[in-house]
């Protein structure tokens, strides 16, 4: 015998219906807000490749980034941009100057922020650090409980910024790699990206590669040894 479909039952089963309805809307509607943190000093000019990696975000979707830079003795702030695309273009305009890091002062702006412009992760592009590498271990702690998880991504093998780099990036549960031929800036971007957006089940449609390993295994062992 089938069970007898009572009126109050029929309610809840609309009602659950409908409100897994409105959490699909919810997340479609959704912004993914990732801030990016770019060394712009004269060490770098020669692989500049700023623009490419936005355009390698711009495909997924609804997507905010917000970018910072430092050079030429400068932190500058360029605010949120709603299209990716913008974002390379406002990069292509960017020219390298000598100067110090200004890392610290850059990742304090986005906890600056009022808790719903904050980011859900930070792509930390450099090659050097030339702070107070305790007051980085604040920092990132401070991020952390913030829920700001934070991408380093190092250029060049700079000792302490490798160990700076990586700690911040445990410290938050980001990840940590060392740029090369095998790792491009534009696919851990894109990696991270999907991982922001959609978790570990987005970033599994990735193509099988570097970065999708990377991110999906987490920091490795010698890593944390370092």
């Amino acid at each position: 015998m089938l069970p007898t479909l009572t009126k109050s039952s029929g309610k809840g089963a609309l009602r659950r219906a409908l409100e897994r309805f409105a959490e699909r809307e919810a997340q479609r509607r959704r912004v993914t807000r990732i801030g990016f943190l770019i060394d712009a000093t004269a060490s770098r000019a020669s692989s500049w490749e700023q623009a490419q990696m936005f355009r390698s975000v711009q495909k997924l979707g609804r997507l905010a980034v917000r970018l910072v830079r430092f050079g030429g003795g400068r932190l500058t702030d360029d605010g949120w941009f709603d299209d990716p695309q913008k974002a390379a273009a406002a990069m292509a305009r960017v020219r390298c100057q000598s100067g110090v890091t200004q890392i610290l002062p850059g990742l304090a702006a986005f906890l600056d922020a009022p808790p719903e412009m904050r980011p859900s992760a930070i792509i930390l592009i450099g090659d050097s650090f030339e702070e107070d590498a305790r007051e980085a271990e604040r920092v990132g702690a401070a991020l952390r409980n913030a829920g700001i998880r934070v991408f380093s991504f190092l250029e060049g093998d700079d000792g302490t910024a490798r160990a700076v780099f990586g700690g911040l990036a445990r410290l938050t549960g980001g990840r940590f790699a060392a740029l090369g031929a095998e790792l491009p800036l534009h696919a851990l971007c894109e990696a991270v990206a999907l991982l922001t957006a959609g978790g570990a089940k987005a970033l599994a449609r990735l193509p099988d590669g570097p970065a999708k390993r990377l991110l999906l295994a987490g920091p490795s062992t010698k890593e944390k040894a370092r």
